[in-house]
């Protein structure tokens, strides 16, 4: 047997939410920490090392075209995000569950970050005001992608 020098990090166990009775009565909303933004990463969220998270617009928006979004995230190869960023955001799959009804609407804006080298404690903080302002919005439930 041995004993480590080093303090082992403990983590908070996160019961899962009760599932949704009515999905197709619900809100729902997309959102990830693959780090797709906008072109040009206009709020400039940081390749690894998130010092926040951001939300934007979706309303109106069928699917995300190469060009008017990227990677803003460092820890994987961008280049098929880039050439089609609903790899990591499915806003066109989303949209396709709308319109057969399978849920009642999507919310019209997705919250993104970077999830790469950030510190659990920020992960934590940007998950609770990421859930209280999707909350705030009437949102019931939210696919959260990673990558």
């Amino acid at each position: 047997p041995f004993e480590t020098e080093l303090p082992m990090p403990t983590y908070d166990r996160v019961h899962p939410a009760p599932p949704l009775m009515d999905l197709a009565r619900a809100v729902i909303a997309i959102g990830t920490e693959g780090g797709i933004v906008p072109r040009g990463n206009p709020d400039r969220i940081e390749a690894h090392n998130a010092s926040k998270w951001c939300r934007y617009d979706i309303a109106g928006v069928d699917g995300l075209q190469e060009g008017d979004y990227e990677v803003a995230h460092g820890g994987f190869d961008p280049v098929a995000a880039n050439k089609d960023p609903d790899r990591v955001l499915p806003l066109d799959a989303a949209r396709i569950l709308e319109r057969e009804g399978r849920f009642r609407k999507l919310n019209d804006w997705y919250p993104v970050t970077v999830g790469n080298v950030t510190a659990v404690r920020s992960a934590e903080k940007y998950g609770r005001e990421r859930g209280e302002a999707l909350k705030n919005e009437g949102v019931q439930g939210v696919i959260l992608t990673s990558t």
